[in-house]
């Protein structure tokens, strides 16, 4: 029975280090954003981090701003072109 508890602490130990990895690749990769986002306003750095592929949170929380900043940030986006597009037709 011995035998069988080591088995099973065994692969909890891996994936302990597998954490430590992962959260120091986040880190890496938040600093990252925020170095290619430095000089930009807010709804620019939100866009191009959402384009990155971060999560709105994770957005919101590099740029010190809430969830819902960075989603209105993408609604101003998109309906950006269809109101110029809508001048031009009247």
């Amino acid at each position: 029975m011995a035998k069988r508890a080591a088995k099973k602490r065994a692969p909890a130990a891996a994936g302990e280090s597998g954490d430590k990895d992962s959260s120091a690749l986040d880190r890496i990769a938040n600093l990252l954003a925020i170095i290619a986002t430095r000089d930009m306003d807010k709804d620019n750095a939100a866009l191009k981090l959402d384009a990155i592929g971060f999560s709105p949170t994770e957005v919101a929380s590099l740029l010190d701003v809430g969830t819902n900043y960075v989603q209105v940030a993408r609604f101003r986006k998109r309906n950006a072109g269809q109101r110029a597009s809508k001048k031009k037709r009247v």
